[in-house]
Order: C-alpha cells, then sequence, then structure tokens
C-alpha cells in the first residue's frame, strides 16, 4: 500500500483492542501510512510508541466528531460498549446515538465508506446446527445485539443515499496460542490476522460495493456462520482454523507436560 492508493482513515474508537490492531497492521503493512493518511478516534490516548493522529472525542457528542470527518476517505467505526451484558443507559449512547452521529458525520464530510462493526450477537439467537447466512433475517441474542441490527439497518439507510457502508459481525476475536480442545464455541472465532485481513478487505474493495453484511471468522472447521459473501465479494482469504489451533496447543502442552516428567524422572534417578 502505497501513499498513491492510500485513503485517508478514521478509525472511532482507535485505541481499543480492534483499533490498535488494525491501527498497528496497517503501519506495519506500508512505510507510506503517516499520521495525515491515519487518524485515531477515541476518548482515551493511544500508546505514546505508536505515532498516529489522535483525537479525543465522544461519539455520543456530534459537534464533538463533525469536524474531524472533514477530508477523511474511509471510517473504521470500532467505537461502541462491547459487553454482551451491558445496560440500556450505556447501549443508548455508544451503540445507538454514535453509531447515527457516525454515519451522519460520514454523509455531511462527504467520506467515501463507513465500515461498521456488528456482531455475531445480531444473530446468535439461530439454534444450533443451523448455516447462517447473511441474508437471512437477524435474530439477535441480547440488547446489544439489538444495536448492532439497529445499527446494519441505520447502514442501510445511508448506503440508500450514497454512502457505501460494509458491515462486519466480528466473531470472538482470540489469539491463536490461547486457543484449547475444550473452549467452548471455537466456530465463533476470529483469530488477530484473520480479523486484520477482513477489516484490509473492507478498506479495499471497490467503490461499486455499495451496501453488505458479512460474517467475521476464521477458516474454521465447523462453521456456524456462512463467510462466503466476504470471501467472493471482498477476496477474504482466512488463514487461520480455530480447531487445528486448539489441537496444536494441545500437542504443545502434551509434549512439555512429558518433558517435565522426563526431567523429574532423571532427577529422582541421579539422586538415587
Amino acid at each position: 500500500m502505497t501513499s498513491a492508493t492510500q485513503p485517508r482513515i478514521l478509525i472511532t474508537g482507535g485505541c481499543g483492542r480492534i483499533g490498535l490492531l488494525l491501527a498497528r497492521h496497517l503501519v506495519e503493512r506500508s512505510n507510506e501510512v503517516t499520521p495525515p493518511l491515519l487518524t485515531l478516534l477515541d476518548h482515551r490516548p493511544p500508546p505514546a510508541k505508536l505515532a498516529l493522529a489522535f483525537v479525543k472525542a465522544d461519539i455520543a457528542h456530534y459537534d464533538a466528531i463533525r469536524n474531524h470527518f472533514e477530508g477523511q476517505e474511509i471510517i473504521v467505526h470500532l467505537a461502541a460498549d462491547p459487553r454482551p451484558n451491558a445496560p440500556w443507559e450505556s447501549l443508548l449512547p455508544n451503540n445507538i446515538i454514535g453509531t447515527y452521529n457516525v454515519l451522519q458525520a460520514a454523509q455531511e464530510a462527504g467520506c467515501r465508506r463507513v465500515i461498521l462493526a456488528s456482531s455475531l450477537y445480531a444473530v446468535l439467537g439461530y439454534e444450533p446446527g443451523i448455516v447462517v447466512h447473511t441474508d437471512m433475517p437477524p435474530r439477535p441474542a441480547n440488547l446489544y445485539g439489538i444495536t448492532k441490527v439497529w445499527a446494519e439497518a441505520l447502514g442501510y439507510r445511508y448506503a440508500q443515499q450514497g454512502l457505501s457502508v460494509l458491515c462486519v459481525r466480528i466473531g470472538w476475536l482470540k489469539e491463536p496460542s490461547k486457543l484449547a480442545p475444550d473452549d467452548a464455541n471455537l466456530d465463533l472465532i476470529i483469530t488477530p490476522r484473520d480479523l486484520t485481513h477482513l477489516l484490509t478487505c473492507c478498506i479495499a474493495a471497490p467503490d461499486s460495493l455499495r451496501y453488505g453484511i458479512f460474517h467475521g471468522l476464521s477458516a474454521n472447521q465447523v462453521r456456524r456462520f456462512d463467510i462466503s459473501e466476504a470471501q467472493d465479494l471482498l477476496g477474504y482469504q482466512p488463514q487461520d482454523d480455530a480447531f487445528a489451533l486448539a489441537q496444536r496447543n494441545y500437542r504443545i502442552l502434551l509434549r512439555q507436560w512429558a518433558g517435565r516428567i522426563k526431567r523429574r524422572i532423571f532427577k529422582m534417578r541421579v539422586r538415587r
């Protein structure tokens, strides 16, 4: 990605886990990403070693964010209360009002695209065993999921008005080294490198793609949620399989245990 092709990107919630993950990925993959091209917007500052443009603002306050959208091409909207059990008093300003403010500011500023961070909670109400496709009706599992359904619907409305809006239903983000065979919901996992790849695909998607909903998951052996839309329309090529990674970690753990046992047996024999 060169300075000639790198769009001006603003990441809301840019100092959160996913925001920093994406920012570091964009910086690492190109020496041309400089502060004027990548801006982080959050209520807390980024790490000092990440020398990027930073705006301290709350998305719940429209006037506080509006001017910072001027000149931006791509908005990656990650700011939200991500807690599955978050109370309505927090979801309303952060997930409802904040998302409206971001889309409205992007439209008024003439931004090209907004990438909305949705969640699998928008469709987690489907019974296990049903493969969920993105064209199926939403079935939110909680209030948090309802706010994401609302965000997707609002994004569609803005897409009808000329703004490109891509919604990514992000799965459970987990480091590969922390996966274990007995973990619940391995089928819902997306690894950091697959997530940054997917978001980068959304950034680079052609302008002709005006609206879309995509499931953000790794290439897991068992799939409750279909990822073919992301593969076909975005060129998403996930590299990881949570089930295979979990088995690999288990084998490594067994070898470590075996090594410890051998060392203990050896020490016991030496003492004799």
